[in-house]
């Protein structure tokens, strides 16, 4: 009786620490190119959809990564998100390959999170590494800003932790979301500047985006180790 009437004092004393263990986590880490979570395309636009693709240099070593390419219309930009239910307190990180590319023009990879499917909106966050001006840069996106990016931030060579990349490869990029604030972690360091108001939309999905920036082209986000964790 002693040791039930402790645990109940102890609920009501630290009731995040209790059940802190029992928040659902959801991972998707492609093995063998096979994806374990339902991934659903984003309705406004290319209807392209995260598939998962054999690939022995995955960075997890399981021979698998996703893949989200944004051919069906010809060079917009694409989303895909997690079929995990909504959430608005969170965690999300995945390891995202990082293209760099020469000039002006080019591809951009990234995480999206706070997705609205029904309104069509979204928070996103990239690598946007084109040699004339690279960035990370964090936005919002949505029917109501006719689709273009309005920024939250941008991390210019001096602010990205190691600096620019010189050449495309696996970076690990991450969010957390809470109380309508997001805070940026790019390779398991916390981004300067945050935490950024992101009260536009309460709650959403969590996924991949990918676009091509300077004229119409192709543009393929790769991404591993893809974690949702609620908090």
């Amino acid at each position: 009786m002693t040791r039930i009437l402790l645990v109940i004092i102890i609920s009501f004393i630290f009731p995040f620490t209790a059940c802190s263990e029992n928040m659902p986590t959801f991972k998707d880490s492609f093995p063998d190119g096979r994806p374990k979570l339902r991934w659903s395309f984003f309705p406004y636009f290319n209807l392209d959809n995260l598939e998962g693709m054999k690939d022995s240099g995955a960075p997890d070593g399981d021979n698998g990564i996703g893949v989200l390419r944004n051919t069906n219309v010809g060079g917009f930009a694409s989303l895909s998100y997690a079929v995990t239910g909504q959430t608005a307190r969170f965690y999300l990180e995945a390891m995202v390959y990082c293209p760099v590319t020469e000039g002006d023009k080019g591809p951009l990879s990234g995480i999206a999170f706070l997705i609205d499917s029904i309104k069509g909106s979204f928070y996103r966050f990239l690598c946007d590494f084109k040699t004339s001006d690279p960035t990370l840069n964090l936005a919002y996106v949505g029917l109501d800003t006719r689709n273009y990016p309005v920024y939250l931030k941008f991390w210019n060579a001096r602010e990205i932790p190691g600096g620019v990349p010189k050449k495309s490869g696996w970076h690990k990029m991450a969010v957390r979301v809470k109380d309508g604030k997001v805070t940026a972690y790019w390779d398991g360091k916390e981004l300067k500047g945050g935490p950024f108001q992101a009260d536009k939309i309460p709650r959403g999905f969590a996924g991949v985006y990918a676009n091509y920036v300077g004229g119409l082209g192709e543009a393929v986000t790769k991404v591993d180790g893809f974690t949702l964790r609620e908090e």
